[in-house]
């Protein structure tokens, strides 16, 4: 049980100077549920996000209270962690108030964990395991992420897995040797789609590239499994309306080579400007760079070897419009097989978590490899996204990502609703701001690009890209509901911003989607459940995610979601660096991690000079 008791424990003055103390991470509770016990069927189960409200009622005493369903008390989520786990992250978004470090985060951290001086590496690897690793990453296992998940849904909160072994752009090259087509025959690990142990990586370059593929390949799969089972487990306890709650973002640069993406999109961008210039109408032009994808981008990305039209090796020149250079290579004829292998990897994935009732989300990248990446989005949209004749339908799979950070989002937007609606096939969306706006602007003016870099010019210009992008999709949604419900889109927004958080919730109630209730909460309507959520990273913004869990009745189908990065220490030092540079981005403003870090100090002096609830052993 919680309760709350007078604090009796070391001085504050020596607690702040062990920040590095063992605890749980900032943004998991101290206590956490073992694995699964329930196995999972081997019935396929469709996803289910018709859900009725729980019965569990709740008392609001703050704005930043999340309900703790295993105890019924109603406490500020910030008092349940560890006094060290609080010192960790104070510690963590101190670090990101020094602009040099945290702007060359991610090669620092790449160079120092692979240094040849003896011992510098194991000390790189244990200052970055206690600080951006225990405060962004739960585990290194999905089953570790799960106790996290686990704990987190007792609080109302979903979660979207992510696999986060990202490419480092300067050993891309190294490991561009992707799998043979054979692969894949019967999925990963055997023809019968079990998943056997980890892959063992060999010494020579091109091995381990085939190696690290496949292991990454094997890895997605286990988790969509995982995933099912947890869901299996929270449907067992509260009914068939609680699933489809989970999601799995995938890292398409991870499982190919990342210069076939570039090649291909390159091609793309070429081949969509020359059909363009032939038609009457240049709406597709009209999308700024990297442009919005087309049904006929199959040509390129998921063709059978063999059957491609040859014209598409002929693409050449200068697509000033789209930031193609003349000198920039297109697509090989190499390139074909490995293409055409990725989309059936896809399309495997896509079956495994409909299988499993997992939410499949196609994670943005780069945008010298986003047209590729927004192709095959389109693709899986269109296989996977379609309501079944028989009805059993709960609303779209695939869901893509649009990255508010780019100019093109004002009409690459409208652009993905619109081919939604010509096409037949509900639209999935992730809504974030953008990571990578540094490598952007630096590779655009390195390389001598025409025209201004993709990217806002400013913070502010992002901040109005975005919420418009809220406003939009929200009218869209209740537009959709009214008109055709079965092709009505689903959307999580990810964001950090108090602000737009507001407007999330300002949205639903002018667009009829959730009504305040009797106690100030709001009541989402029963066909908008599952359709919308608002996420955070692991490890950030945990009062954003209090306020979405307070501000609405308790329901099976939660709008608070957690976006959960996992992987072994080395897999995600890219991830930790973007994470670093993202937080230097939030400390500016009064609602970022300043603000964080101001929650932060004021807890850990109320624990030292008032009272701070303290977990019993029986919890």
């Amino acid at each position: 049980m919680v309760t709350l008791t007078p604090r009796s424990a070391m001085p504050l003055s020596r607690a702040l100077l062990n920040p590095m103390l063992r605890g749980p991470a900032y943004g998991t509770p101290l206590s956490r549920p073992g694995p699964s016990a329930f196995r999972r069927s081997h019935t396929s189960t469709p996803m289910n996000r018709t859900s009725a409200a729980t019965t569990t009622a709740t008392t609001s005493t703050s704005s930043s209270s999340v309900l703790s369903a295993a105890h019924g008390h109603t406490i500020p989520s910030i008092q349940v962690f560890s006094t060290p786990a609080l010192l960790r992250s104070y510690f963590v978004y101190s670090l990101c108030s020094f602009p040099f470090i945290i702007d060359n985060a991610p090669r620092i951290l790449s160079i120092l964990s692979k240094a040849p001086m003896p011992g510098l590496k194991a000390l790189t690897e244990w200052g970055i395991r206690h600080t951006f690793f225990a405060q962004f990453v739960p585990g290194e296992t999905v089953e570790e992420c799960t106790r996290a998940m686990k704990t987190l849904r007792e609080r109302g909160v979903g979660a979207v897995l992510n696999y986060s072994a990202e490419v480092e752009e300067d050993v891309a090259a190294a490991s561009a040797v992707p799998l043979s087509p054979k692969a894949v025959a019967g999925g990963p690990g055997g023809t019968d789609g079990s998943v056997g142990p980890a892959s063992t990586i060999p010494s020579s370059t091109a091995d381990k590239a085939r190696a690290l593929e496949k292991q990454r390949l094997d890895e997605v799969f286990r988790a969509l499994r995982a995933s099912g089972i947890y869901e299996d487990d929270i449907e067992a306890k509260s009914g068939a309306g609680a699933r489809g709650s989970t999601g799995f973002a995938l890292k398409i640069t991870g499982l190919i080579d990342p210069a076939i993406l570039q090649r291909a999109s390159t091609t793309l961008l070429r081949l969509r400007y020359s059909e363009s210039s032939k038609a009457t109408s240049a709406k597709d032009e009209a999308v700024p760079y990297p442009g919005t994808p087309a049904s006929g981008d199959a040509r390129v990305l998921a063709s059978l070897p063999g059957s491609t039209d040859q014209s598409i090796f002929k693409l050449e020149g200068a697509v000033p419009s789209m930031g193609v250079l003349a000198s920039d290579e297109g697509v090989r004829p190499s390139d074909l097989e490995e293409m055409h292998s990725m989309w059936e990897k896809l399309c495997k994935m896509g079956e495994e978590a409909k299988a499993n009732g997992v939410r499949l989300m196609i994670d943005a990248e780069h945008t010298w490899y986003q047209p590729a990446l927004d192709a095959y989005t389109l693709l899986l949209c269109e296989k996977f996204n379609r309501p079944p004749k028989d009805g059993n339908w709960s609303g779209p799979l695939i869901y893509g990502t649009f990255q508010s950070y780019l100019v093109r989002q004002l009409t690459h937007l409208p652009a993905a609703i619109q081919h939604a609606k010509d096409n037949g096939y509900a639209l999935g969306l992730k809504v974030v701001r953008g990571a990578y706006f540094l490598q952007e602007r630096k590779k655009w003016k390195d390389e001598g690009r025409e025209g201004a870099d993709p990217i806002w010019k400013d913070k502010s210009s992002t901040d109005k890209s975005y919420n418009w992008a809220v406003t939009h999709i929200l009218s869209t949604l209740s537009e959709q509901l009214k008109t055709d419900p079965a092709y009505a889109l689903a959307v999580v927004f990810g964001t950090h911003n108090p602000d737009s958080v507001d407007l999330i919730f300002k949205g639903l109630k002018d667009n009829g989607l959730a009504k305040e209730v009797e106690g100030g909460k709001l009541r989402m309507r029963e066909d908008v459940k599952g359709r919308v959520g608002i996420a955070q990273l692991y490890g950030m913004k945990d009062d954003l995610m209090d306020k979405a869990v307070e501000s609405f009745e308790p329901s099976n189908q939660p709008i608070a979601l957690k976006y959960i990065a996992y992987g072994k220490l080395d897999e995600v030092i890219p991830f930790l660096g973007r994470r670093a540079i993202e937080n230097k981005s939030l400390m500016s403003g009064e609602g970022g991690a300043a603000a964080e870090k101001k929650r932060i100090w004021e807890e850990l002096v109320r624990r030292y000079f008032g009272q701070e609830p303290v977990v019993s052993a029986t919890q």
